[in-house]
């Protein structure tokens, strides 16, 4: 009785200790949440507040420019109607005083018996200022001369305040928000979603950062994507490193100057697989650019190259690019296997390869249908889908034509002879295969990515 009773109350300790735990995790979300919201909310009251003593300054310095403006436009008028008026002035005052002499020379003449000053008379006669007494300069009417005045916007200060009124948006979330990021090798799948439904949307911007952005206090973005979908593999990623991922949009009138919105809230994420390589050491081959480029150099036997491991994994796409040609033989080729032993050619059971012409093989045999001729920059992706049934969906894809097949494949070591799909879906994690390239001549150079 007594241990039955100790027992029970050992189970309640551990439920309660459980408890415990779950509970401490969920406060520490919830305070994760808390932090986000207020720290977010000092952020925005931040921006808001230097938005507008930026736009303060700008109005300022606007109104005064366009009230210097104004003004010397003013003073333009003046001065240009003035110079007119001002010579018109200066004749009448120049032929006053012209009057002023000869009516002073006049009156001294008439004085004390003008009979004997027979000769002042004559001369003053033919004075210039007595022949210009019947020239009078042309005054212009009021009508013809300036009467400046401004012309006043009545409404623009409404409008003005109107325009104000509708600076900046307060937003509870981004329009778009990040939902699913899966690892592969050398990258992470980012998915995301639109939660504004009244949003539309024709772009999306996918960026990241080195580290934590929110412990960051000027995280360096870079632009990983701009398109219409809302997934993308962002590739060239270091193991083990973190990165911080978020999205933005525009919406959809094809109007490339409008601004991008808001972006999602950072997430972090890290890839624990290496990038795919090349196997270094192969005589016949160089490898370069962090092993993900192979050339096919001018020493060594015509062999098959394959990767340092077997890394290629059905869920993750592996593409190769061409980077450059060389002269082709008939069986130059890339392609999959689930073993590395043959070094000599891919064309042999449990590989699949496509041929620089376009043919593809598989386990040694050549399907019907062909895939365009490889060319310089083609990109070949090979895209593996585990099946319960124990096979594996390939879909081959190659200047945009795909080929589909379900390639029957040995199962993994302990898969076999397990009872229905179990042993299909416990193979989804346990197939792996190595990838090659077998080229004959020189200079061919293959990226794997």
């Amino acid at each position: 009785m007594a241990e039955d009773l100790i027992k029970n109350v050992v189970d309640i300790m551990d439920s309660a200790h459980t408890q415990k735990i779950q509970l401490s995790e969920l406060l520490h979300s919830l305070d994760e949440a808390s932090d986000q919201v207020h720290q977010s909310a000092d952020k925005s009251r931040s921006e808001l507040q230097a938005h507008f003593k930026t736009l303060k300054k700008v109005i300022d310095q606007a109104l005064d420019d366009r009230l210097t403006t104004l003004i010397k436009e003013v003073d333009k008028i003046e001065q240009t109607a003035s110079v007119p008026l001002g010579q018109c002035k200066d004749m009448i005052n120049q032929g006053m005083d012209a009057a002023s002499r000869v009516m002073k020379e006049g009156g001294s003449i008439l004085s004390d018996d003008p009979t004997q000053k027979i000769e002042r008379m004559v001369k003053l006669k033919d004075n210039p200022d007595t022949r210009a007494l019947n020239s009078v300069p042309a005054v212009p009417h009021l009508s013809d001369v300036p009467c400046i005045s401004v012309e006043i916007d009545s409404g623009f200060q409404n409008r003005l305040s109107e325009l104000i009124a509708k600076e900046g948006k307060v937003l509870e979330r981004s329009p778009i928000q990040i939902t699913d990021m899966i690892e592969c090798p050398g990258g992470i799948v980012v998915k995301w979603v639109e939660v504004d439904e009244e949003l539309e949307v024709s772009e999306f911007c996918l960026e990241y950062c080195y580290g934590n952005a929110k412990t960051i206090s000027s995280p360096t973005f870079h632009t990983a994507y701009t398109g219409p979908h809302t997934s993308y593999t962002v590739k060239g990623l270091g193991t083990n490193i973190p990165y911080s991922f978020r999205v933005s949009c525009r919406s959809s009138n094809n109007n490339t100057s409008l601004p991008w919105s808001v972006s999602s809230v950072p997430c972090l994420a890290q890839t624990s697989m290496p990038h795919y390589e090349w196997l270094t050491g192969c005589p016949s081959y160089t490898v370069s650019y962090d092993n993900k480029i192979a050339t096919r150099n001018d020493t060594g036997d015509t062999m098959v190259l394959y990767s340092n491991t077997a890394s290629c994994v059905p869920g993750h796409p592996i593409t190769f690019k061409v980077v450059a040609m060389g002269e082709s033989s008939p069986f130059d080729s890339i392609g999959l296997s689930l073993d590395n032993s043959n070094s000599e050619t891919l064309e042999r059971d449990d590989a699949i390869f496509v041929t620089k012409s376009g043919s593809v093989y598989v386990d040694g045999q050549e399907m019907k249908i062909k895939l365009p001729e490889m060319k310089k920059g083609s990109l070949l992706t090979f895209d593996l889908e585990d099946l319960s049934n124990g096979k594996v969906r390939v879909n081959v894809e190659l200047e945009e034509k795909v080929v589909t097949f379900d390639w029957k494949v040995p199962q993994p070591p302990g898969m076999a002879g397990l009872p229905g799909g179990l042993g299909g879906i416990l193979a989804e994690s346990t197939h792996k295969f190595y990838f090659g390239m077998r080229f004959s001549h020189e200079e061919w150079k293959i990226l794997v990515e």
